[in-house]
């Protein structure tokens, strides 16, 4: 079987796969692209369902600067989750350290802040009582 590495340790596929997107616009399966007609509309995107909803919730003022922390926080990706599965959502809100704030705004488990409108919600009134503290920059 030849190898797919050159002898300078350089992958001998990549080219390959750049040229072929260059000209095709797609890549082989498993790159997590669409085939040739699977194509997706910007409004079903998980990122455009973000900034939707980020619009819809945060007034002019201070809208790119949650937009830019959302995309710092999470690429823009709704159902992210980190800080070992504590942080949740656009905002990567922390269920535990907010949980009376989110409790009074009525929602009961960690998982509706994977909701796009619900964690904007949320991260506007962290904004509304804290500022841009809570998540250490100021975006």
């Amino acid at each position: 079987m030849p190898s797919r590495v050159s002898p300078a340790g350089a992958p001998r596929l990549l080219p390959r796969l750049i040229i072929r997107l260059l000209l095709v616009g797609t890549l082989p399966l498993g790159f997590g692209l669409p085939g040739p007609g699977q194509a997706v509309r910007a409004s079903e995107t998980p990122r455009s369902d973000a900034l939707q909803a980020i619009r819809q919730v945060w007034p002019e003022e201070h809208m790119d600067s949650a937009i830019r922390l959302a995309h710092l926080e999470s690429g823009l990706m709704p159902t992210a989750r980190g800080c070992g599965g504590d942080c949740f959502g656009l905002f990567q809100i922390h269920y535990a350290a907010n949980r009376s704030l989110i409790a009074a705004m009525g929602i009961r488990s960690p998982e509706e802040l994977l909701d796009p409108v619900v964690n904007s919600s949320v991260a506007y009134a962290i904004f509304r009582q804290s500022g841009w503290r809570p998540w250490g920059v100021q975006p």
